[in-house]
């Protein structure tokens, strides 16, 4: 084993490019050098700046690591959820108890309390990576008014940290008529502009928000760099605008399925040339990582004849989010001088594309991010860095390398095993947690100083939802709820907060996962009957739930607080 991590070397296996060309060696080599891939071979060639360079045989299928441009992080420790009944828009949903219970109470403990910040922001990051993601939306710690993206094992699309990479620019909440005009301007800066859009059914109040993108000259502000999450508001004649001025959408199927029963129009979106990306939203009321959302697009795709092939959806989660991005030189493809971020899965037959969206989370054998390997099992991994951390994914034992030689200032260091130890006590106890929270205590102090940052600042986990007019005013604000309850005192989130369960890393064996699948009455009955056979399960049966109702009453004015 390397006491360092290995800078140059060769990864054999069978390569899905993802090049224009779309080229397949069965048997090649991909060559890394310096944190950039440095050539892409035949497996009886060797590069002469490579003849010393080790080989490793992955036995496996190398693609390019996945980019995922929507998941809310911050949510990512908690588990998925009853719905209680079919929803229309955001707004629905987002304004009732079971929410509060399940989603907003527990994040806003768990973002204002310091050993939670910290084991939330290692577990969520762990739990793309074994999936095969290498970039994800990022996480913001917040002590205002400064914000601080956190910078870590995984690549954070809104803070990369290679050059020549754009940083992506989100917005949290619709675009309203008031602000129609700052978000126009900035439009013309650089940067993809990623905002929630129409997230809800096209007969609601959802669409509205995509048509207030216009202006009353009658010009749109959607151009290149607009990207909109969800649009499943959108009908195919306001598609065909977000076509016409080059705008990109991000696709959550199993999220807008569960919620509301239906999901873009993503038939009408290609058919139109709109670059479309996947994105699985987050655990508690979607998937848990894209291995996920690949399936079960591709269960809607053919339950709806949408026409989709086992490419374009590999298409949706490598090259074409790095279009998106504007990050297509660099990262999205196997090409020489592009970044060195890889996935490898196992097994080297079979469809290259249709390998990739079947892969569970115990065929991920190899993540490499800036041609550093990060993630695999301990045989690979260890041939190229060093193995700090072995834990337990879907059943097997992995090994990663979470070390970095500069580790964000206001994280500090922290191991997986005593992240999810921290995360699964605090959830099982979360009324406890709740009810003992004391204002004095939250948020971090920074570990050291940062750039125009006091050591002394407290900084709290920035919670992502959009904000709701008349819901959660505090997670509105972006401040966590769990302040207003410190300051509130009783009749707040404490008094509703139930026990309970730490979400795994995996899908694949995740027993609770699956049962919880069979409830949700909104979801195709094709999804719930095919995602478990994908992961060596059987379909579950429905059971009771005697909070069903309750959950999904409006929430009191003292429990908004």
């Amino acid at each position: 084993m390397p006491d360092d991590p290995i800078s140059q070397y060769g990864l054999r296996g069978r390569i899905v490019s993802m090049d224009a060309s779309r080229t397949v060696l069965s048997d090649g080599i991909v060559w890394v050098a310096d944190g950039s891939i440095s050539d892409v071979t035949a497996a009886s060639d060797t590069p002469p700046e490579h003849a010393g360079s080790p080989v490793i045989a992955t036995a496996g299928t190398i693609y390019p690591g996945m980019i995922e441009l929507h998941n809310h992080l911050a949510y990512n420790a908690l588990p998925l959820f009853r719905i209680p009944r079919l929803y229309t828009k955001r707004e629905e949903w987002q304004g009732t108890l079971g929410y509060r219970r399940y989603v907003s109470g527990p994040a806003g403990v768990i973002a204002s309390v310091p050993e939670l910040i910290r084991a939330t922001i290692r577990y969520v990051e762990c739990k793309s990576l074994i999936a095969g993601t290498t970039t994800s939306q990022g996480i913001t710690l917040r002590a205002e008014p400064i914000k601080h993206l956190y910078q870590g094992i995984v690549r954070n699309a809104e803070l990369p940290d290679a050059p020549g990479l754009v940083p992506a620019r989100p917005k949290i909440g619709d675009v309203t008529p008031d602000d129609l005009d700052s978000f126009r301007k900035s439009l013309t800066g650089t940067g993809a502009r990623i905002l929630h859009l129409a997230e809800g059914l096209p007969t609601s109040a959802a669409r509205q928000h995509f048509l207030d993108l216009q202006a009353a000259d009658g010009t749109w502000a959607i151009n290149p760099e607009f990207v909109g999450i969800h649009a499943t508001g959108l009908t195919g004649d306001d598609l065909a605008v977000v076509a016409q001025h080059g705008g990109s959408i991000v696709w959550s199927p199993f999220s807008n399925l569960i919620l509301y029963g239906a999901t873009a129009d993503i038939a009408s979106a290609m058919r139109l040339g709109i670059k479309v990306a996947l994105g699985s939203d987050w655990s508690p009321t979607a998937s848990k990582n894209l291995l996920n959302e690949l399936k079960v697009a591709r269960i809607v795709g053919d339950d709806r004849q949408i026409g989709l092939t086992d490419q374009q959806l590999v298409e949706m989660v490598t090259v074409t989010p790095a279009q998106i991005l504007g990050w297509q030189d660099l990262l999205g493809s196997i090409d020489p001088a592009k970044i060195a971020d890889l996935t490898v899965v196992a097994g080297q037959t079979g469809d290259p594309y249709g390998q990739l969206i079947d892969a569970t989370e115990s065929d991920i054998q190899l993540v490499v991010i800036g041609g550093t390997a990060r993630y695999g099992t301990q045989a690979l991994l260890q041939g190229l860095s060093p193995v700090d951390e072995q834990f337990d994914v879907a059943g097997q034992a992995r090994a990663f390398h979470l070390d970095t030689r500069d580790p964000d200032p206001v994280l500090g260091p922290i191991a997986l095993g005593e992240a999810a130890a921290t995360l699964a006590d605090a959830l099982e106890h979360m009324p406890e947690r709740a009810a003992a929270i004391d204002a004095a205590d939250l948020g971090i102090v920074a570990h050291s100083a940062v750039t125009g940052i006091s050591a002394d600042e407290r900084w709290f986990l920035e919670l992502d939802q959009p904000p709701i007019t008349g819901v959660e005013p505090a997670l509105s604000e972006g401040i966590a709820p769990a302040l207003a309850d410190a300051a509130a005192g009783a009749g707040t989130f404490a008094s509703i907060a139930v026990p309970l369960n730490l979400d795994p890393l995996a899908t694949q064996g995740d027993d609770a996962f699956f049962a919880m699948l069979a409830n949700l009455a909104n979801l195709p009955g094709a999804v719930r009957a095919d995602l478990p056979g994908r992961y060596g399960e059987v379909p579950r049966s429905p059971t009771a739930d005697a909070r069903l109702a309750e959950n999904d009453a409006p929430i009191a004015p003292e429990l908004k607080r």
